[in-house]
């Protein structure tokens, strides 16, 4: 026994317990909890596979959701049967297994398929899945080292099946499991209200100078006129840890204008460039798409505020830098890269045969019509307090899930006993 407990201790992401559930406890790994499926794609090149009725997830709609009940893409039910082993239940603990978002988790809340960056592990009772994907995403930096340090690191699946985890008995899983998503759901309450805020200043936008048409005093100018662009640094992965400026890269972009509460951009300790710093409040546009799909090329984000500034941003972003004069077109520019018209216009111009990348003159040459100043003070008076909301609870979110990542290691070694929500301890 004390063999066994001196394992567990060492286990990286478990830390050392001498608490009375100690006994409790017992090591396992990933391939003996049930299934691991990985994903796979139909054909592309015959549309009669997708925009059926099946979400078909990818890394992309693994979002800082803990629940992934629908998906950006869906697969018709020819296109799922040629990829019938990507299928996975409701109820699977889906893990992006390759490139940059790797140790990412989420959980199926639909029957599905899958991509083949994504792997599913389909947790057989009685053991709780909830509680092996809270165990995993506290772990994203153990998954990457199991994945070694190459450019595009991967974990197979005889990889994954070899994963350890340490396993408390399951009422203690579901305890646990109820004591975080207490938390969770009020990061996911937040997360709805961003959304509805983002919507409501979106349609603001729309219905104020995209869905008219403008009138003569508007006037027409390229972005070039506004701003300046700068690229981000072409750093060194080796120099990616815990020291260092946060470094902000194309990982962090997503089908939201925003950072997603969950993500915490890795730190960089190599030498940088005044022109690779951004703070608060600046924009981003993804300059890069590895998909060969153009779902990134374009896509705007806000630089969040995580309490420390400033930051670095990497090469495969450009940091958006106004002119002397322009910085009150801030909020109007950031609405306008979301506009299809742009969106359209990036993927038009995408260059490259594997990597897609986005010409710096595709961004200074786009053409928008700005309306006088009466009708930009009137916009940004609505605005402006809807992203100040919006950055206020982004910050009640993180500080939540800084709070859920530090209650969680002391939870699955028994050191913490987790409380019954709303009364007494559940599990002694």
């Amino acid at each position: 026994m004390n063999d066994r407990r001196t394992t567990l201790s060492l286990l990286p992401g478990a830390a050392a317990f001498a608490g009375p559930a100690a006994n409790e406890r017992r090591l396992s790994t990933l391939g003996a909890l049930g299934r691991i499926i990985i994903g796979g794609t139909p054909p592309a090149d015959d549309p009669a596979h997708f925009g059926g009725s099946i979400p078909f997830i990818t890394p992309t709609d693994l979002d800082g959701r803990r629940t992934i009940d629908s998906a950006a893409r869906t697969l018709t039910e020819l296109g799922a049967r040629l990829v019938g082993a990507s299928r996975v239940p409701n109820g699977s603990v889906l893990l992006t297994c390759i490139g940059a978002d790797l140790g990412k988790t989420a959980c199926a809340g639909v029957d599905a398929a899958i991509n083949q960056q994504l792997a599913a592990l389909v947790v057989d009772p009685p053991n709780c899945p909830r509680y092996v994907y809270y165990d995993l995403r506290s772990r994203q930096r153990e998954l990457r080292s199991a994945a070694g340090g190459s450019a595009q690191p991967l974990l197979t699946k005889s990889g994954l099946v070899r994963i350890p985890i340490v396993l408390p008995p399951p009422r203690r899983q579901q305890a646990i499991v109820e004591a975080l998503g207490a938390l969770d759901d009020k990061v996911e309450l937040n997360h709805r209200l961003c959304d509805t805020l983002a919507e409501i200043a979106g349609a603001r936008f729309r219905a104020q100078f995209v869905d008219v048409s403008p009138p003569s005093d508007w006037k027409r100018v390229r972005l070039g006129e506004l701003l300046d662009l700068d690229k981000g640094l072409s750093y060194r992965g080796e120099l990616l840890g815990d020291s260092g400026m946060r470094l902000l890269g194309l990982g962090d972009f997503g089908a939201r204008p925003e950072l997603d509460v969950d993500d915490f951009p890795r730190r960089y300790a190599g030498r940088h460039q005044p022109r690779h710093m951004i703070v608060p409040g600046d924009l981003l546009i993804a300059n890069t798409d590895l998909t060969q799909r153009r779902e990134l090329l374009g896509a705007p984000l806000r630089v969040p505020d995580l309490g420390e500034s400033p930051m670095l941003f990497s090469h495969h972003a450009f940091a958006v830098r106004f002119l002397p004069g322009r910085e009150c077109w801030r909020e109007f520019v950031y609405f306008a890269l979301q506009q299809p018209e742009f969106r359209a216009r990036a993927a038009g111009f995408a260059a490259g045969t594997t990597v897609l990348s986005l010409p710096r003159d595709a961004v200074l040459d786009h053409v928008i019509a700005l309306p006088p100043e009466r009708l930009r003070l009137a916009f940004i008076e609505v605005t402006r307090p809807l992203l100040a909301r919006i950055d206020h609870a982004r910050q009640e979110s993180r500080a939540l899930v800084e709070l859920r990542d530090h209650l969680l290691p002391g939870l699955v070694s028994g050191t913490l006993a987790p409380p019954r929500v709303g009364g007494p301890r559940a599990v002694p």
